[in-house]
């Protein structure tokens, strides 16, 4: 079982080190339809349910960017959901997952109609940190790389 230190060292060496980072990356992606569906079902468990809340903030879009250069290397889990209505800027997903849900009072949406309410902080980190198989899809990808680098 190899480390990321080695992957990397080994790698700025290795003159195909486009397909071993692809190769990497695709495998590292693996995981994201799995915590997606964690993610969503969470959200439609722990917010809000009166006047559709919960099952609007389920329906975001949840991506993995991969970086495996630098000191920041790693897997980060981006969250999008669309405004309500739909012409309005993205929803403020990391508000609402640091546990606070900003809405108009009763439909109203003048600049001072807005108010803050208290909701179960983690819909989005908890599953994304949950699930083990992020460690095991690294572990498996790294040791893979390692091999398509040793073999040459």
């Amino acid at each position: 079982m190899g480390s990321l230190d080695e992957l990397i060292r080994d790698l700025r060496r290795f003159e195909q080190r486009r397909v071993v980072t692809n190769a990497l990356a695709k495998e590292l992606r693996k995981p994201v339809p799995g915590v997606r569906k964690a993610i969503r079902a969470r959200a439609r468990k722990v917010l809000p349910t009166s006047g559709g809340f919960g099952v609007w903030v389920s329906k975001l879009s949840v991506t993995a960017r991969v970086k495996l250069q630098g000191r920041a290397a790693g897997v980060r889990l981006v969250g999008r959901r669309k405004g309500f209505p739909d012409d309005q800027p993205k929803a403020d997903l990391r508000r609402i997952d640091q546990g606070t849900a900003r809405h108009p009072s009763w439909g109203r949406r003048g600049a001072k109609d807005w108010h803050l309410q208290k909701v179960t902080p983690g819909f989005f980190s908890d599953p994304a940190t949950e699930v083990d198989q992020w460690r095991e899809a690294a572990l498996r990808a790294v040791d893979e790389a390692l091999e398509v680098i040793r073999r040459g």
